[in-house]
């Protein structure tokens, strides 16, 4: 029979890089969110300026770029959970294992 043994863990520099590859996901897709908020309401306060409501000063597609910002933010909150969840795990594993 073969022996199941614990899974290695992974080197420190791996881990490291995972965790700034993270936050700086974090800053790029908060970025875009905060740019994408910004040009909304600027093209939305364009296309009122001249006191008839014109469509044509309004962003393009702008249905699409609502819901991409918003579903950035929501999968960005969901890995930043899932990443602490998985720290927390890690610690506790090693916590109890150096008992």
């Amino acid at each position: 029979m073969s022996q199941v043994s614990a899974p290695v863990p992974l080197p420190r520099a791996l881990v490291v890089m995972a965790w700034v590859l993270a936050a700086l996901f974090n800053v790029v897709l908060v970025s875009f969110f905060a740019l994408y908020s910004v040009a909304n309401d600027w093209a939305a306060e364009r296309s009122e300026v001249t006191g008839a409501f014109d469509p044509s000063q309004l962003l393009p597609h702008d249905a699409a770029l609502w819901l991409s910002a918003h579903a950035a933010i929501v999968l960005l909150v969901m890995l930043d959970v899932v990443g602490i969840a998985l720290l927390l795990r890690s610690r506790r594993r090693r916590l109890t294992l150096s008992q």
